[in-house]
């Protein structure tokens, strides 16, 4: 997939765009960027648009050093960037934080929202996880935080670690291809790292966790059809948090396959089951969506 850029604010914004048709906007999570997009976007590109940016402090999106990149920022880059490309409505489709962010979309954006799809979110305050916490917190040592996010700059070592950190459920699906891309986007030079690095110190920031659980009572409102995808052996958020959202959301109650979690799959869903996940994306999508006015 090709990148493209653009300025909003003080931000460059890289993201793809593939694809024709209704535009569909995929936002991907913590620490990884819109590579983890590419094998949905190639079965879903021949009947929607894709639109998938890198989030702010990721993959080849660029800011000040000082820029803000919690929640609410994340939010109006991404604002920015509907903007820019002229789509006044788009479906979105969130995974891990890019969940989150899809979440204030919906709470305080409803109407730019045609549907939504939320997958292995962040959400409440399950966040960070109890899997992903000991991680974390070893990137933010002094000196040796460094060197971890060296290490896991070294494919077998970084292959380790998501196997570790229990991101697949099935560890066939860390492959080579994989490995190396997660790598070049976030950890591939020392800016990337202390991209990442920085990225990283924001989920142990209360004042960011409490985003997600504030958006609460505007969810309860929110009536755009909804589905909620899941992998079952999602040790980060299990799938109690999907049928809590499901119950949650009205949008995802109208039709009892809104709800859909998939067995024996782990966190990253869409890399474990990247053909099953675009079916069932290309079928919602197509049930629930139009084309965009403007782009």
């Amino acid at each position: 997939m090709s990148k493209r850029h653009v300025q909003i604010g003080a931000a460059r914004i890289a993201y793809v765009d593939e694809g024709d048709g209704p535009p569909v906007l995929l936002l991907h999570g913590c620490p990884f960027s819109s590579f983890v997009w590419r094998r949905i976007i190639t079965g879903l590109g021949l009947r929607f648009r894709c639109v998938a940016p890198d989030l702010l402090g990721l993959g080849d999106t660029e800011t000040p050093p000082d820029a803000d990149w919690r929640l609410p920022a994340q939010v109006e880059a991404v604002l920015g960037l509907l903007d820019e490309l002229g789509l006044d409505e788009v479906a979105v489709v969130g995974h891990d934080q890019g969940g989150a962010i899809a979440q204030l979309l919906a709470a305080d954006h409803p109407g730019r929202i045609t549907a939504l799809v939320l997958a292995d979110a962040e959400a409440y305050d399950n966040w960070p996880s109890a899997e992903e916490l000991p991680f974390v917190r070893a990137t933010q040592l002094p000196v040796l935080g460094r060197a971890v996010l060296w290490a896991w700059s070294r494919r077998s070592l970084f292959r380790w670690a998501l196997a570790s950190g229990k991101a697949v459920h099935d560890r066939s699906a860390l492959t080579d291809e994989l490995v190396d891309g997660y790598i070049a986007a976030n950890l591939g030079n020392a800016h990337r790292r202390a991209k990442t690095r920085r990225f990283l110190a924001a989920q142990l920031d209360p004042a960011n966790q409490a985003h997600t659980a504030a958006a609460l009572s505007s969810l309860r409102r929110f009536e755009a059809p909804t589905l909620i995808l899941w992998g079952a052996e999602d040790v980060h958020f299990p799938a109690e948090w999907a049928k809590r959202l499901h119950h949650d959301i009205p949008g995802t109650q109208r039709e009892p396959e809104r709800l859909v979690i998939l067995p024996a799959t782990g966190h990253l869903l869409m890399e474990e089951r990247p053909d099953q996940v675009a079916d069932l994306l290309a079928g919602f999508l197509t049930a629930h969506t139009r084309p965009a006015e403007g782009g």
